[in-house]
């Protein structure tokens, strides 16, 4: 038995290094190999199967850039963020529709965007949508707290990997002050220190008491708010509908 044989019925299944960059390479190797995957997945998610055969496809920037071009040229910039929506994302299946959106967006270019009939622009648009929304309520409900030495820290735990498109927002609000926002979901850090930002591994990573300023605003501020508050008119229904109770655990305050 010829030992191609071995492999003729299994379904090609294309890992990669869980990066964006990463993806696009799988696509540029489905691409100019003529094959369709059965499933592309990143290592950090593998689950093996017996009758998949793993084709782990390295990342290279001059691959990774030339499917960049493609995917604007095809799909538009509207269609790009769409899909580096979907990949922030925590939907199981958000690499296949990525492919599967580009190889239609290749073929028809940029109106498969409006084309919700499709099943795959159709979840594509969801997924986006619920980025867009989850990012939209950690820009109004993110708080941070000045720790030691003066850098301000927020933590939070989002459902989707939403660092990248909720940091342009921050660095143009705070400008001139260094913060850090620990998504305590993902095990990431994103840092900023007023030149430039970057996000890594928070792995093994303890964020500094809090400095002795932020100890006392918050100390009074609670004073202050048991001073005002009317017992019978407490409306906890009202509080969770301005601020839902998944955000609760994100706001950090001295014990």
């Amino acid at each position: 038995m010829a030992f191609d044989s071995v492999f003729e019925d299994k379904q090609i299944h294309y890992t990669y290094d869980g990066s964006f960059e990463g993806l696009l390479c799988v696509i540029h190797k489905a691409v100019y190999s003529r094959t369709i995957p059965a499933n592309i997945t990143s290592e950090k998610g593998l689950q093996l199967s017996l009758n998949s055969l793993y084709v782990h496809v390295p990342t290279e920037k001059e691959k990774a850039l030339k499917v960049l071009d493609a995917m604007k040229k095809h799909a538009g910039n509207f269609g790009s963020k769409r899909l580096y929506y979907v990949f922030l994302s925590d939907a199981p299946n958000k690499d296949m529709i990525i492919y599967k959106y580009l190889m239609l967006a290749f073929k028809n270019g940029t109106k498969i965007n409006n084309a919700l009939s499709q099943l795959t622009v159709c979840e594509a648009f969801k997924i986006c949508e619920n980025v867009s929304r989850e990012t939209e309520k950690f820009r109004q409900f993110t708080r941070f707290c000045v720790m030691e030495g003066g850098v301000q820290y927020a933590r939070i735990t989002p459902k989707n990997e939403i660092l990248p498109i909720l940091m342009p927002f921050f660095v143009n609000r705070l400008r001139i002050i260094p913060f850090v926002i620990h998504d305590l979901t993902h095990d990431l850090c994103a840092v900023y220190d007023t030149n430039k930002w970057y996000i890594t591994t928070s792995e093994g990573i303890s964020p500094p008491d809090f400095s002795l300023g932020e100890k006392a605003v918050q100390r009074q501020w609670k004073t202050f708010f048991n001073a005002i508050s009317i017992k019978e008119r407490i409306n906890t229904e009202l509080q969770k509908q301005n601020m839902p109770s998944r955000y609760f655990k994100d706001v950090w305050s001295v014990k």
